[in-house]
């Protein structure tokens, strides 16, 4: 056997602060208020600049800015229940 490889500790890298922020920061559960965000620009979807295509079928038409932060069309989103961002 050949000598033992220790990796570094992966939370021990992360500043304990920093680590809650990021945990809260990036909590998928909806909250009233919530802004939510392209998941391409990191912009609301006022000013998101991205090309706008429906995520699963490609539609153009009716896209908008879910709250996973995706875009869908009228169609996809009533189909899979998402809700929009606004």
């Amino acid at each position: 056997m050949g000598p033992a490889i220790s990796f570094p500790r992966y939370l021990g890298d992360v500043l304990k602060a920093r680590n809650r922020l990021y945990t809260r920061t990036m909590s998928a559960k909806p909250s009233a208020g919530r802004v939510f965000f392209c998941a391409q620009c990191e912009q609301p979807e006022a000013r998101c600049s991205c090309e706008k295509f429906c995520v699963l079928c490609q539609s153009e038409i009716g896209v908008r800015l879910c709250t996973d932060g995706l875009l869908y069309c009228e169609a996809c989103r009533t189909a899979c229940h998402y809700k929009t961002a606004n």
